[in-house]
């Protein structure tokens, strides 16, 4: 009977998700917001018409980062090329090392073998759908009926959480893993089954290969403040069996760390020294760590309160509209409260009332309990806005729990009743408060009709309660109806299918699916102009262009916002262009300095908007059109060079001061640090020539000529990981001008190869097997005591087993 409930609950929460992304899964539509690049230049100069009604103002990083990184690993994958190095932004920058590519997630898979746009439709509706049933199966585990797990299913698939954060990837595919894992520690704190543990590890190193640090800190979290709750809250179990059941679990996260080392060393070791790292440090993120006032709670159950973003533009209200969302659904949360003023199974629900007051207590900094979770290890190293998965979780178990209370009471619901009153009633005054400061009733009806991004604060605050009211309204009715026996199950049913609703509700049109004709825009002339330049070396844009989007157009950029991020001395460098450079790399202006210091790296062409006006010394337009002006820079630095002078800086500080100077020439010259040549001398001025006669993902190949011993510069960023030989022999890779390669080498031609070998990987591989070794020793100790446990159990057919 179980069985067949799990394979009913399967089918029915698989047809919810299909319900939500229909057209991405059914129709080829791209489950993406690209068509927010139409905001900027040069897509900006032809925008289709009815496109914005595919823009989400709320999700740029999706378009900038995330779908160029999945088009860029698909490359990688399809060429049969290891993704050790990515050439296309920050001058090069490590791409095995970006763990939010989620390289070897199960959710990834999709992406990597169907076509692009059915890639992603298919790995999103995995997410929701395995969020969905994990949240089931820790119901059922719980105790709770069909129905119930159900309930709980539907709420934590498509909450706020995961509908908000679903195109960011990885975001997702870690919060899924949750439920699972909260499912496998109530087995193992009820059970202890080794088995259990083993399941364990295979869910925690599901999450950890899935991409986002941050998630990942809270799941673990999230894991630990369960396991301790639960293994305090269990009866019948002593004190010894306790500590060696959270042993157990404890056990089970160290082999899934260990699993999952192969990608995890790799990014903790390239992220060292990163400008990411520095912007992380002291206890805080100092890059768009949104301070989250209290007043964002009422999101809780007006999550449309300041409107929703749409047609490019952010919603009004505190930080973005992602980031202050809680909502978990009004019948969901009427659900919730009904569980916990009802009576009973308080061990059980007591652990998720904890994690959903945590939840949203750590994501509006709470003083004092903020400060105190911010000292603990990872969490002082992400933005702590996003545990609002805990609550959005522990909301949707606890209507589950509700739900079991509706069941069990047959309408008789006595206090309980305090829940769906107070809803109505709280509900009914906010909207009269918000009525009487005088509001078009016309709007307020288009405004609920149409949910639009903009319009008078009054009229969207209003128009959120009433589908606030409409919900919790039905579910009145529907508990009314439960007194009835006729009517009970049918209500029951009903009040599945209204917490489905309210949530679909909620959940449509915030992830834009589009056509991708038109949402995916096409090639300007601008572009094809960039295109037919690309072997003349880098480019940037200003206002323009927004990396990591111009790799799909085979063009490097020296701006990204991969992770890692780029070096702080890569960073500083771009800050010499423009001091307001932001924590993505973007440029608002260039300097006077601004063309020698991107010459350095390489940049050829700049664009800007086509209204720019103005000339800065050394460049020159060749490019002016409707989709922008691009600049020449005669600056650039060839890809590798001779250095005809080399100036030798006693500090990191003078070497950046050298390279801003305006006598400094980035086409000739070279700096280096003193403690990176020691008292070596190079007789200027030097001549030569050098050439890249061979490259691939990990690996340039030079011939340099040289009339006196000096410095060969590949222009190409520096990065541990990178060595060099001379004519086969080992030589030292030297930081060149700030960032870039140098290396010296003596008079005559010389072949020089630089190699690079993903930094941590060999440890990671190593650990990750040492893991599998130990997974396997698990599995056959576990295969042996059952097989005599099946040895030793007593057969019915035996005399000798006979009860008289």
């Amino acid at each position: 009977m179980r069985a067949h409930e799990h394979r009913s609950a399967a089918l029915l929460l698989a047809l919810l998700v299909l319900a939500y992304l229909w057209p991405a899964l059914l129709q080829g539509r791209l489950l993406s917001p690209l068509a927010l690049l139409y905001n900027d230049y040069p897509w900006s100069s032809a925008v289709p018409r009815g496109v914005t009604r595919w823009i989400n103002g709320d999700l740029g990083d999706v378009p900038y980062s995330y779908y160029p990184w999945a088009v860029l690993a698909r490359d990688a994958i399809h060429s049969g090329t290891f993704p050790a190095w990515n050439p296309y932004a920050f001058a090069g920058t490590p791409l095995f090392a970006n763990s939010q590519i989620a390289w070897l997630s199960p959710f990834s898979l999709p992406l990597w073998i169907l076509p692009l746009n059915y890639g992603l439709g298919v790995a999103a509706a995995l997410k929701l759908w395995a969020a969905g049933f994990g949240t089931y199966l820790l119901a059922r585990e719980l105790r709770l009926g069909f129905l119930p797990g159900l309930v709980g299913g539907a709420a934590f698939a498509l909450g706020s959480f995961n509908v908000v954060w679903l195109t960011y990837a990885v975001f997702v595919s870690v919060a899924a893993m949750l439920p699972w894992a909260l499912w496998l520690v109530e087995r193992i704190v009820r059970r202890g089954r080794g088995g259990d543990g083993l399941a364990l590890v295979a869910v925690l190193t599901v999450a950890l290969l899935s991409g986002h640090p941050g998630t990942q800190v809270h799941l673990f979290a999230g894991v630990a403040v369960y396991a301790l709750l639960r293994s305090l809250t269990v009866t019948g179990v002593g004190g010894r069996e306790r500590g060696l059941r959270l042993a157990l679990l404890g056990g089970s996260a160290i082999v899934a760390l260990l699993l999952a080392a192969v990608v995890l060393v790799p990014a903790d070791r390239a992220a060292a020294g990163t400008w990411g790292a520095f912007a992380r440090q002291d206890g805080a993120v100092r890059f768009a760590s949104a301070h989250m006032p209290t007043g964002i709670l009422r999101t809780v159950l007006f999550p449309d309160w300041w409107g929703r973003p749409g047609h490019g533009a952010l919603s009004d209200g505190p930080a973005a509209y992602r980031e202050r969302t809680f909502y978990a659904g009004a019948v969901t949360l009427v659900l919730a409260c009904i569980a916990l003023v009802s009576g009973g199974a308080w061990r059980r629900k007591a652990p998720f009332a904890v994690l959903g007051a945590l939840g949203l207590a750590i994501a509006v900094r709470t003083p004092r309990l903020y400060d105190l979770v911010i000292g603990l290890p990872g969490f002082d190293r992400v933005q702590n806005s996003r545990i609002y998965l805990w609550f959005t979780l522990a909301a949707a178990v606890l209507a589950a729990f509700g739900m079991q209370r509706l069941l069990e009471a047959r309408g008789r619901l006595g206090r309980a009743w305090v829940a769906p009153a107070a809803g109505l009633l709280g509900g009914l005054i906010v909207a009269v408060a918000i009525a009487t400061r005088g509001v078009n009733r016309s709007d307020v009806v288009d405004a609920v009709l149409h949910r639009p991004a903009r319009g008078a604060s009054n009229v969207l605050a209003l128009a959120s309660v009433v589908w606030w009211i409409a919900p919790v309204a039905a579910l009145a009715i529907a508990l009314v109806a439960m007194r009835s026996h006729r009517h009970r199950r049918a209500a029951a049913v009903a009040i599945t299918l209204l917490v489905a609703f309210d949530l679909l509700h909620f959940a449509s049109g915030y992830q834009p699916m589009g056509p991708t004709d038109r949402v995916i825009p096409g090639r300007t002339p601008a572009l094809a102009y960039l295109q037919a330049h690309r072997r003349e070396g880098r480019i940037v844009g200003v206002h323009a262009l927004l990396a990591d989007w111009t790799s799909l157009y085979g063009l490097y950029d020296v701006r990204g916002s991969d992770a890692p991020a780029p070096s702080l001395r890569y960073h500083q460098l771009l800050s010499l262009v423009d001091p307001t450079t932001p924590f993505t790399n973007d440029l608002n202006g260039v300097r006077a300095s601004g063309p020698r210091v991107l010459g350095l790296l390489g940049v050829r062409y700049l664009m800007l908007p086509s209204k720019t006006r103005g000339r800065i010394g050394g460049l020159s337009v060749v490019y002016a059109a409707r989709d922008g002006r691009i600049f020449k820079n005669r600056f650039a630095a060839p890809r590798t060079f001779v250095a005809t002078t080399t100036r030798i800086a006693a500090s990191e500080e003078e070497e950046l001061g050298d390279v801003a100077e305006g006598g400094f020439d980035p086409r000739y010259a070279a700096v280096v640090r003193a403690d990176e040549v020691g008292a070596t001398s190079f007789p200027q001025p030097n001549s030569g020539s050098a050439t890249v006669i061979r490259e691939g993902n990990s690996s340039v190949h030079v011939q340099a000529t040289l009339a006196q011993p000096g410095i060969v510069v590949l222009d190409d960023a520096w990065a541990p990981g990178w060595s060099v030989e001379v004519d086969g022999r080992p030589a030292r890779a030297l930081q060149a001008n700030v960032v870039l390669r140098g290396v010296v080498v003596p008079a005559g031609t010389h072949r020089i190869a630089w190699r690079y070998r993903v930094p941590g990987l060999r440890e990671g591989a190593a650990l990750s097997g040492l893991g599998l070794l130990i997974v396997l020793g698990w599995a056959i100790v576990l295969l042996r005591l059952r097989s005599r446990a099946r040895t030793l159990r007593p057969r019915s057919s035996d005399p000798a087993t006979t009860v008289a």
